[in-house]
């Protein structure tokens, strides 16, 4: 029988512990997870396949009308089957649904795969950025506007806050 992936929000411990396992288990050479922050976060999802946890998403913590997405990981072994494509979908549906009118993202460089699964979402390139953690890594930054006329820019001071842009430039998206 053909496995069958459903998406589901974390509701209890156990889902919060199998997220923070997958997110730990990444490959690419990441800073340590917060478990704290994680557990604050406005939205958890976890991606099943059966019943192994095959991926998570999540809306960090915050409140109010701009939101970050975070912590997208898919396992290694289930890796470009559109996992990551439907947990982000599935974030962007319950910002919606919550009025949120804008959600952003940052993304390493060299982390190609997350950059496309959010330009296939619809996500606009809003600019590259230094890390604030001294390591000279260069994010890139990503906005996703939920409604029309919204001043991004305005709406992005807070979260760029004076971080250093890698290529000068409008600051607009694309």
């Amino acid at each position: 029988m053909t496995p069958t992936l459903t998406i589901s929000q974390a509701t209890s411990d156990a889902d919060f512990a199998a997220a923070a396992d997958l997110i730990d288990s990444r490959d690419d050479n990441h800073h340590p997870l917060d478990r704290a922050a994680l557990a604050k976060a406005r939205l958890l999802l976890l991606a099943w396949l059966d019943d192994t946890p095959v991926g998570c998403g999540a809306i960090k913590a915050g409140e109010g009308e701009v939101a970050e997405l975070g912590y997208l990981v898919v396992a290694s072994g289930y890796r470009r089957l559109g996992i990551g494509a439907r947990l982000t979908q599935a974030r962007i549906d319950w910002a919606s649904a919550q009025g949120i009118k804008l959600l952003w993202a940052t993304v390493r460089a060299e982390n190609q795969a997350s950059r496309e699964n959010l330009l296939k979402a619809g996500w606009q390139f809003y600019g590259d950025y230094l890390s604030i953690r001294g390591t000279g890594n260069t994010i890139g930054w990503y906005v996703l506007p939920l409604m029309q006329g919204l001043d991004i820019q305005a709406l992005m001071a807070g979260p760029i806050g004076n971080r250093t842009p890698v290529i000068q430039g409008s600051g607009e998206p694309d």
